[in-house]
């Protein structure tokens, strides 16, 4: 395999910025894996944490929860009306159903 000027030039560079950096102690070299591993694991659990759908769901559901007191808290009468405008969906949708079966 013959070098190209593109490889050697990329060799020589590789090898001129080996020979620049400083030498690094021991405990430098573990203190980097040390920090590497951790943002590692950081983001690992950041993934786990946006892939797991039964625990995304119980996070959406104490929001909605807490919009839910917090509207109660601040207007009842606003609540009572998206409540009933849920009952009667939920009843218009029943009654329809029931009808179609029975035709």
């Amino acid at each position: 395999m013959t070098a190209t000027p593109e490889s050697s030039a990329t060799a020589s560079s590789t090898a001129a910025a080996q020979q620049q950096a400083p030498r690094r102690s021991r405990a430098e070299l573990q203190a980097d894996a040390a920090r590497a591993r951790a943002e590692l694991a950081a983001t690992l659990d950041a993934i786990e944490d946006k892939l797991n759908v039964p625990k995304q769901i119980g996070l959406a559901a104490d929001r909605t929860g807490a919009r839910v007191r917090r509207m109660a808290a601040e207007n009842p009468l606003a609540l009572g009306a998206v409540a009933l405008a849920a009952a009667t969906a939920v009843g218009l949708g029943v009654w329809a159903i029931i009808r179609a079966v029975r035709n």
